[in-house]
């Protein structure tokens, strides 16, 4: 099952194998799910006659899985990821059959709220397994496979939805991941409850601490998701004080959850941790409004238009095919910095198709170049950050990043929505406001990639220090 080197085992070659593909297995079930959700909400908001809690039924789920995020680092560590593994593919399973049964909307939404808190605790585990048994120079391969496990649902996933609520019902779209899911969990379970995993002894005061702070930050992003929903005329001074106290309080909130210095982009893990969290939340918050634009600006097709969230997919895996190619410790450091500043640039691109009379293929172009940009950075950086991590922390650091990406996803989109609903009814300057704002917050990721090294004789830099000599060894 496994191999020892110096105080470390880790997995033989093919337990390896068997975990990559378990873990590729369920987050490609993860991103179908995902993806589809987005093609049948429509349908399901008619159906249940609830449009009016459109918003909250898409932006919950971020919310709740936040909350479960951090619980789970500290599960990981404390306990075993394996247990939190399970718990969470529960939840995850339990949420989604409450959504496909649901009778009114309302129910609908704590299904949602119910497969978020699942989701919460599915990731963190696959990163700390991944990071305490997979040899470092293996690491960029998986991080790279679960980039590439987006490929396959953003081909197939929006079409499948398409067809489920057209010919069928929407209900099998929240119905399909269960029932496979519920499938695969014998082999699931009897595979990974045989790997070996270190506990760190428990602090229950710190952990009282993050589930009242994970908590009190859902609760603070769902009610910005509910303003993102906010129509172009309903803006009132009580709108906009709530949008923000609830963003203040998301940040303040979060801020015992993360590494310290998190948001002054202290040196190493702590700036790390916040440029993931930029990245993520930035290329989310255009992707988001993508499809509308080709459809209200350049008169394409529901289908056309659709076809960018394949193009984000397919090139971010081909950026982290790339990433997991470079061996080279010190090319390595340039990955962040390189793959943001594409962003950056393919960002700025799809900005330009906000104009009605240029062409929507710019917008195809710039999100290529998007796609790739965080492909490159995306994945670079879970490695980076396990690598300045000492074994029995692996979990906690795993979470901070999670964090970062839902804090990220959850604020930017919400923002961005909200940007574009105050510069209704003019299309053009909405979309461009709504995107400006990203390349703004993607510009400082630029500024942040230079800081992700830890400061030389840094505890920081000296597990650094050790993994690359393991990772040396290794080759």
């Amino acid at each position: 099952m496994s191999t020892q080197q110096g105080s470390r085992e880790f997995l033989s070659a093919k337990s390896e194998r068997v975990l990559l593909w378990l873990s590729v297995g369920l987050i490609s079930l993860i991103a179908f799910e995902a993806l589809a959700v987005a093609t049948a909400m429509p349908t399901v908001v008619t159906a249940l006659d609830g449009a009016n809690l459109y918003a909250l039924a898409m932006g919950v789920p971020l919310a709740t899985q936040l909350m479960t995020t951090a619980i789970a680092g500290p599960w990981s560590d404390s306990v075993s990821p394996q247990s939190c593994l399970y718990i969470g593919l529960a939840g995850f399973v339990s949420g989604l059959v409450i959504a496909t049964f649901s009778p009114t909307m309302v129910i609908f939404v704590v299904g949602r709220a119910v497969q978020g808190l699942g989701a919460g605790l599915c990731i963190v585990p696959i990163y700390a397994l991944i990071g305490n048994n997979v040899r470092p120079m293996r690491q960029p391969a998986f991080f790279a496979a679960f980039a590439a496990a987006w490929v396959v649902p953003g081909l197939i996933g929006p079409a499948i939805a398409g067809i489920l609520v057209e010919n069928t019902s929407w209900r099998l779209v929240f119905g399909i991941v269960p029932a496979l899911l519920l499938f695969a969990a014998p082999i699931l379970v009897t595979t990974t409850r045989r790997i070996p995993h270190s506990q760190s002894p428990s602090d229950t005061s710190r952990i009282r601490t993050t589930v009242l702070c994970a908590c009190a930050t859902g609760i603070s992003l769902a009610v910005l998701q509910v303003m993102s929903g906010t129509e172009s005329g309903g803006f009132t001074p009580l709108t906009y004080t709530a949008i923000v106290i609830s963003s203040i309080l998301a940040f303040v909130f979060i801020k015992p959850l993360l590494p310290r210095g998190t948001f002054i982009s202290r040196r190493g893990l702590a700036s790390t941790v916040l440029l993931r969290g930029l990245i993520n939340g930035a290329f989310l918050g255009v992707e988001a409004f993508l499809p509308l634009l080709l459809q209200d600006v350049h008169g394409w097709s529901p289908a056309q238009a659709g076809l960018i969230l394949t193009v984000g997919s397919v090139t971010w895996a081909l950026g982290s095919s790339v990433q997991a190619r470079v061996r080279s410790q010190h090319q390595r450091t340039f990955l962040p910095a390189a793959g943001t500043f594409l962003q950056l640039v393919g960002i700025a691109i799809a900005c330009l198709g906000s104009i009605p009379g240029i062409s929507g293929v710019v917008v195809i172009m710039g999100w290529t170049l998007s796609g790739f940009g965080i492909g490159l950075a995306f994945p670079a950086l879970s490695v980076h950050s396990l690598a300045m991590t000492p074994p029995q922390r692996q979990g906690s650091t795993s979470a901070s990043i999670q964090l970062a990406d839902n804090l990220g996803a959850a604020f930017c989109v919400a923002i961005a929505g909200i940007v574009h609903a105050l510069l209704l009814p003019d299309t053009a300057h909405a979309f461009m406001g709504a995107f400006g704002l990203m390349a703004g917050v993607t510009l400082i990721a630029v500024v942040i990639a230079f800081r992700v090294q830890p400061h030389p004789g840094s505890q920081e830099a000296e597990q650094l220090a050790i993994t690359s000599q393991r990772q040396a060894s290794d080759s």
